[in-house]
């Protein structure tokens, strides 16, 4: 009798403790009711044919976040991934150096496909297994050339604004076809970049011959033909297998044969990563390679100090993109507008109104409003500016172009533009 009511209380304690679970449980469902979904999208895909290749040709997308709301005097370098795997890791890091102004705004494109390239000798690479004296993958890399030439990047300058600054990228494998075009085809990037690349760097189109030996008959013959070109060649130092160096040999060998050919005309590194996995170094890479292109001193623009030179603030400014985009061969804009800085025509501007200086304040935010032809945000300070300096024509001018292009004013809004609108004719019509 003991025993049984022993489990009776067992039972009912159970019960109860249950019971407390569901309830529990319920009251968190209630709370973490999931109110709605939504998908966001980063990228896009277009399918294009190409002529040359005779097939279809899939290309992954990354745009600048202000693509759709800049004018049309907004153009962007080019990034060309040959490895799709890593199309989030490049979009986001090119995001993120771009938002905080460390490389210019760029267009992302991976080719999902990878790219055509040539077949070549190992030369007794270790990396890769001991019979195979060719790549038993490759071949006539020329017609997959011709058709980013004619065809990829024209597509790209005709439908995204790009321009002709153009950087590759391959990783492992594909960086194949980088040090193919470093090599061949040297009006085809300005920026040529191998991650996990070092055993590639040994190989070569001929039996015995490596890249390096390419590269370097290539400068002695005529190193004018990479001016103003960027290289970037590295591998992990866990990819040497077996006690051997090979692939740091390379490397060493491409920076000290290569070495006297550098200047400001021409930049590279290669070099070995310490303590990095052979994939694991796309990111730590990615950065380094980029931050030579793009370096922080001249990319990290201090728009206050620029602006405290003699001469106006939009003529500072102006000359101090100007020489950047001589430097680097396309056109490089002041920001009109970025997340959380001062480093940016939309916080010049009104400060430079707030300061009193309505003349200089107009200059920039009419540059501001060019530059994003759609902001209502833009339009609305250049009206308080206009007002300030008692061009009330013009101020009204901006509030009706508000209305214009805006699609989500409600009826209150408008109101409120249009009866401030009315008060500045009246201004107009006293001072006439």
């Amino acid at each position: 009798m003991k025993l049984l009511k022993f489990f009776l209380a067992l039972g009912i304690l159970l019960n109860f403790s249950n019971s407390n679970a569901q309830q529990k449980e319920t009251s968190n469902q209630s709370i973490l009711n999931k109110k709605q979904s939504i998908t966001l999208t980063y990228a896009q895909q277009d399918v294009i044919h190409s002529k040359i290749l005779n097939e279809d040709k899939s290309i992954n997308i990354f745009l600048p976040e202000g693509f759709h709301k800049s004018s049309e005097r907004h153009t962007y370098p080019v990034l060309m991934l040959l490895e799709n795997e890593f199309f989030h890791m490049v979009s986001g890091v090119v995001k993120h150096l771009s938002s905080v102004e460390r490389m210019p705004e760029t267009i992302v494109v991976s080719l999902t496909d990878g790219a055509h390239i040539p077949k070549l000798y190992t030369n007794g690479s270790d990396f890769w297994p001991k019979d195979w004296k060719q790549l038993p993958f490759g071949g006539n890399p020329d017609p997959f050339t011709a058709y980013l030439k004619e065809e990829l990047f024209l597509y790209l300058k005709e439908n995204y604004r790009a321009n002709d600054f153009r950087m590759v990228l391959g990783l492992s494998t594909t960086s194949i076809y980088p040090l193919h075009a470093f090599a061949k085809e040297t009006d085809l990037f300005d920026v040529y970049i191998g991650i996990a690349s070092g055993d590639i760097l040994g190989m070569g189109y001929k039996d015995g011959e490596s890249f390096i030996d390419v590269f370097i008959s290539q400068f002695e013959k005529d190193k004018s033909l990479y001016n103003n070109k960027y290289l970037y060649l590295t591998s992990s130092d866990s990819d040497d297998r077996n006690g051997s160096h090979k692939i740091k040999d390379n490397l060493e060998s491409l920076e000290k044969r290569l070495s006297s050919y550098r200047s400001p005309n021409f930049k590279f590194i290669s070099k070995t990563f310490p303590n990095e996995g052979h994939y694991d170094l796309a990111l730590p890479a990615l950065h380094e390679a980029l931050n030579m292109v793009f370096p922080n001193e001249r990319w990290s623009a201090k728009y206050r100090d620029i602006i405290e030179k003699p001469g106006t603030a939009m003529e500072n400014l102006d000359n101090h993109f100007q020489k950047s985009s001589t430097e680097y061969g396309f056109k490089i804009l002041p920001r009109a507008e970025r997340w959380n800085s001062v480093n940016r025509l939309s916080w010049i501007g009104p400060n430079l109104l707030k300061q009193g200086n309505a003349a200089e304040a107009i200059e920039v935010i009419e540059r501001w409003v060019e530059y994003s032809p759609k902001s209502t945000l833009a339009l609305n300070e250049l009206a308080k500016a206009y007002e300030a300096n008692k061009q009330f024509d013009k101020a009204i001018s901006a509030l009706e172009k508000i209305y214009k292009i805006s699609s989500n004013l409600d009826e209150l809004e408008w109101n409120e533009y249009q009866t401030l609108i009315n008060q500045w004719r009246e201004k107009v019509n006293k001072q006439n």
